[in-house]
C-alpha cells in the first residue's frame, strides 16, 4: 500500500472504533469526530503523492527541499481530582480510555476534605479540575454557587440505585454520577441469635430468648444526640425531613406530619419496653463488644469494632410493612462548570468511570458500598456483610444535600434524645415543656422552620 492508503486505513479504523465507543451519546461522538479531524489534518495532504516528471535538460537538475512535515497537536488533557485510594485505583486504568478517546488523563491525588473548598477557588482561576470526586451533600452549595455542571445520566441510570440518583439531584437536575454509598444496618451476636428479626415487633422476643442485659444498642441516647442513627425511627413510614421532588424542598418539613408523629410514639414505646437502650455511640459499642447487647445499629465502619464477638449483619427491622430507611451518604464524580472540556469530562465519567471494571477496581482499593447494581452483584457474592449494608442503603434516602440541612441536625437530634432518654418535662434553661414524643417532634419541626425562615 502507498503511505496515503495506510494513513486512510488507520484513520478509518480509529473512526470505527470511536464510533462504536460513542454511539450512545451524540454529543460525546461529536467531540471524537472533532478530534479525528484534527488528527487527519495533522497527518498531511488529502491526495496521493504526485509524480513530477523532470523535463529534459542539458544541465543537472536543481536540488529541491521537501515540504516540512506537520505535527499533530498535543492531545487534550482531562484533570481529575481524587483522594488517594481512588486515585490509586484509577491511575493504572486510564490508559485504555486515553487510547480510545485520544486524550490524556491526569489523576491528581487530592485531600478529600480540601476538594469542596478548593474547587470553588481554583476553578475561576483556571487551575481547577475538569472532574472531581466528592460527597453528595456538597451538591446544594456547589450548584447554587455555579461550581458544578449538570450531567445526563440517562445512558447509565438503569444501573444506578435510586438513592444515588436522588443524592446528586438538585433543583430538578443531576449533578454527579454516584459510585459509593454508606448507611447503617443491624449487627447481631451470631453466638446468641440466628439473625435480625424482620419486624421490630419481634425484636423483644429475640432479646428475651438470648437473655442479654440490653437488647438494641444504638447511638442517640445516653446524653449524646444523634439524628443520623435515629432517622429510621421517624422517617421509615411516611415521615421525612424535607420532601423529595426533583431535589429536596426546604419549604416542606415533614417531621411533624401524622406519620412522623406515629413513628415517634412507636419509638417511645420501644424505649419504654426496653427494646432500644439509652446508649450513646461508645456505650452501644462496648455493650455489643462485651456481649451485653444482642444488637447494635451502626455502619460498616464499625466492622473491626464488632469483631470482638462472632458477629453478622442484617437489615434494620421493618416498621410494619415499611422497610427501615436510614440516612445514606453517597460519593460521586462531578464535572466542574469552569472546565473548558465539559463534553470530554462527561464522557470520561459515563464511558469510563461508570464501567463495572473501573467500579470494581475502586471497590478493591477502597471498599465502600456500591451505588451501581452491576457492582452490587459482584460484592454480594464476595462479601455478604458488605452486601447487607449496600441493601440497607438502597432502602434509605440520601442525607439532604441542601444548605438548609444545617438547621436540622440540632433540633432533630435533640428531639430524638428526649425520646431515647425519656427526658420529658420542662427544660430549666429554655422553659419549654415537652411531655411526649409528639411534643418533641412538633418542637423540632417548629425550630427548623423558624431557622430556615431566618428567625
Amino acid at each position: 500500500k502507498t503511505a496515503y492508503e495506510i494513513r486512510l486505513s488507520l484513520v478509518g479504523s480509529e473512526m470505527c472504533i470511536r464510533d462504536r465507543y460513542m454511539k450512545n451519546n451524540k454529543s460525546r461522538f461529536i467531540v471524537i469526530l472533532l478530534m479525528l479531524s484534527m488528527v487527519a489534518v495533522a497527518c498531511g495532504g488529502d491526495t496521493a503523492e504526485e509524480v513530477v516528471e523532470t523535463p529534459e535538460v542539458t544541465e543537472a537538475p536543481q536540488e529541491t527541499l521537501a515540504a516540512p512535515a506537520t505535527t499533530a497537536p498535543p492531545p487534550e488533557v482531562i484533570v481529575v481530582w481524587a483522594e488517594e485510594k481512588v486515585a490509586t485505583a484509577l491511575d493504572p486504568l486510564v490508559g485504555a480510555y486515553e487510547a480510545a478517546a485520544g486524550v490524556d488523563v491526569e489523576v491528581v491525588v487530592y485531600d478529600f476534605g480540601a476538594i469542596r473548598t478548593d474547587v470553588q477557588t481554583a476553578g475561576p482561576a483556571g487551575e481547577g479540575p475538569d472532574v472531581f470526586l466528592g460527597a453528595h451533600d456538597w451538591v446544594g452549595e456547589l450548584a447554587a454557587n455555579g461550581v458544578i455542571q449538570p450531567i445526563n445520566l440517562s445512558s447509565v441510570s438503569a444501573d444506578l440505585f435510586e438513592v444515588g440518583i436522588n443524592a446528586f439531584s438538585y433543583d430538578g437536575m443531576s449533578y454527579g454520577f454516584p459510585y459509593a454509598t454508606e448507611a447503617i444496618a443491624m449487627y447481631y451476636n451470631a453466638d446468641l441469635t440466628d439473625g435480625v428479626p424482620a419486624s421490630w415487633d419481634d425484636v423483644k422476643a429475640a432479646c428475651d430468648a438470648a437473655g442479654t442485659e440490653l437488647c438494641v444498642g444504638a447511638p442517640g441516647g445516653g446524653g449524646g444526640a444523634d439524628a443520623y442513627h435515629n432517622h429510621p425511627f421517624v422517617a421509615s413510614a411516611g415521615g421525612y425531613v424535607f420532601k423529595i421532588s426533583g431535589g429536596f424542598d426546604p419549604n416542606d418539613v415533614g417531621l411533624d406530619n401524622a406519620n412522623a408523629l406515629v413513628s415517634a410514639e412507636y419509638l417511645d414505646s420501644l424505649v419504654k419496653d426496653g427494646v432500644v437502650a439509652s446508649t450513646d455511640y461508645g456505650g452501644s459499642m462496648s455493650a455489643f463488644q462485651e456481649g451485653r447487647a444482642l444488637f447494635w445499629m451502626t455502619g460498616p465502619w464499625a466492622r473491626n469494632d464488632a469483631s470482638a464477638v462472632n458477629y453478622n449483619v442484617g437489615l434494620i427491622p421493618a416498621f410494619g410493612d415499611s422497610p427501615a430507611t436510614p440516612f445514606v451518604g453517597v460519593r460521586g464524580a462531578m464535572v466542574s462548570s469552569f472546565s473548558e472540556k465539559k463534553l470530554l469530562a462527561e464522557s470520561f465519567i459515563l464511558d469510563f468511570f461508570a464501567t463495572v471494571e473501573v467500579q470494581e477496581a475502586m471497590y478493591n482499593s477502597d471498599p465502600r458500598l456500591p451505588a451501581t447494581k452491576s457492582l452490587f452483584a459482584i460484592v454480594e457474592a464476595a462479601d455478604p456483610v458488605a452486601a447487607v449494608f449496600a441493601a440497607s442503603a438502597s432502602n434509605g434516602i440520601p442525607m439532604p444535600n441542601i444548605p438548609e440541612m444545617g438547621s436540622v441536625w440540632g433540633p432533630f437530634g435533640d428531639a430524638l434524645l428526649i425520646i431515647r432518654d425519656q427526658a420529658y418535662g420542662t427544660n430549666e434553661e429554655t422553659g419549654v415543656t415537652v411531655n411526649s414524643a409528639t411534643d418533641a417532634m412538633k418542637l423540632a419541626a417548629e425550630q427548623i422552620r423558624t431557622a430556615i425562615a431566618g428567625g
